[in-house]
């Protein structure tokens, strides 16, 4: 049985260019990475209602992956052709706000991060990267991400 659907072509609320990753927060909401259209798209798990977007920290490159990290603290984001991981602070319930990116990875040129996934036990993030054609690990120091650097 379905209950919403969303997937009209456009930039406005609620549609679409490229929908490319899908995940769910501790929260319930429903976090799209909208590549084409440079933007995040945040809904509402159980009615669809469009919940805002984070557009903000995409200039450059639309995301093409969103993950979260266990204590849903972060948002990891991948930007495929910036070949570069986001750590953006996850919002509080309620209004999403807009996007602030606490640190960066910079992957080798032509890594194309395409998906990722982060372990719910041990907060290990997994990158499968396209253009190196591998899947790299990623272990995150001293309580998570303190380690990383903008």
């Amino acid at each position: 049985m379905m209950l919403w659907l969303h997937g009209e072509r456009g930039t406005g609320p609620a549609k679409f260019n490229i929908p490319h990753s899908v995940t769910v927060d501790s929260s319930g909401r429903v976090w799209v990475a909208d590549r084409g259209n440079k933007r995040i798209q945040v809904f509402d798990k159980d009615t669809g209602e469009w919940l805002g977007a984070w557009n903000n920290c995409f200039t450059e490159e639309g995301p093409s992956s969103v993950r979260f990290t266990p204590d849903g603290k972060f948002a990891i984001v991948a930007q495929l052709n910036l070949s570069r991981l986001l750590l953006a602070a996850a919002p509080p319930v309620g209004s999403i706000g807009n996007c602030s990116v606490i640190g960066t990875i910079q992957l080798a040129d032509q890594v194309l991060p395409h998906l990722l996934d982060v372990s719910g036990k041990t907060g290990a993030i997994y990158v499968a990267e396209i253009g190196a054609k591998q899947v790299q690990k990623y272990v995150p120091m001293n309580s998570y991400f303190p380690s990383f650097s903008s």
